[in-house]
């Protein structure tokens, strides 16, 4: 492909409309809309290669994704190109040329993901469809902060992994991991100047080499039946070392989730 120019693309957008990032026929994806998009700029089919392949309903700040052409555009003119031809729920942060060995899978060091959990008594209107709308008490987020900590090191988390595509290892590295409750600013925060009602949520954030099919949602699931006292807070090692899926909470919906950033 040395006739050809190798063009990243940095992503972000909301997942709602979204059968997950991957072209999965007549089924609305990330991926579609932008070859789609691609197709209408360049004139013919364009295939793109995405760093994370998001599921239904999850969001991603920073996604990566590349692809060949041969069209003459300007490569840092395809962002406001293909924002042009886009939906308003899909942004390209930028576009860059890039070296022809770069491999936006092969190349990925870290991915840190995101989880926001909403626990407070009303769900602001402007969080419906971005987080997990809990409703069954406030939960501890100091005590899922201390229970995440088992998850730092390399273990295998086949625990925390939901039947999907088979991978040749369940062993990963968890680099950093962090549970903490966050005032969301406005509009998202109350508009009145009374700190008991403002709108907050629980954040959880891990990062890591890689992660199994759901297992950031296995992760969340796990650390809210801590947070709502169903579970010690000391349970999470023994969860890990049983290498059973039964063993660990459930699978926490998509909507909370963000694939937040991708290190190369």
């Amino acid at each position: 492909m040395s006739d050809q120019r190798y063009i990243r693309l940095d992503v972000a957008y909301r997942g709602t409309n979204y059968c997950g990032w991957q072209r999965q026929g007549a089924y609305p994806t990330v991926q579609g809309e932008i070859e789609a998009a691609l197709h209408r700029i360049v004139g013919n089919p364009v295939v793109i290669r995405g760093s994370s392949r998001t599921d239904t309903g999850v969001h991603a700040l920073h996604q990566v994704a590349t692809f060949y052409t041969s069209a003459t555009i300007p490569a840092e003119h395809f962002a406001p190109a293909l924002n042009a031809n886009l939906p308003q729920d899909i942004r390209i942060l930028r576009s860059a040329k890039i070296a022809q060995d770069f491999d936006p899978i092969g190349n990925c060091t870290r991915k840190r993901y995101c989880y926001l959990i909403d626990d407070m008594p009303v769900l602001s209107p402007f969080l419906i469809g971005a987080v997990w709308d809990y409703r069954f008490g406030m939960l501890d987020a100091e005590a899922m902060h201390v229970a995440a900590q088992a998850f730092l090191g390399e273990h295998d988390f086949v625990s925390f992994q939901s039947e999907g595509s088979p991978r040749r290892s369940t062993v990963r590295t968890i680099f950093d991991v962090s549970v903490h409750r966050r005032t969301m600013p406005l509009p998202f925060g109350s508009l009145t100047t009374f700190s008991e009602n403002e709108q907050q949520v629980i954040v959880l954030e891990v990062e890591g080499n890689g992660f199994l099919y759901k297992m950031v949602r296995t992760m969340v699931g796990t650390l809210m039946a801590v947070g709502c006292g169903k579970r010690p807070v000391d349970e999470i090692a023994e969860i890990i070392a049983a290498k059973d899926r039964c063993t660990a909470g459930i699978t926490a919906p998509p909507q909370g989730l963000y694939l937040a950033s991708i290190t190369f």
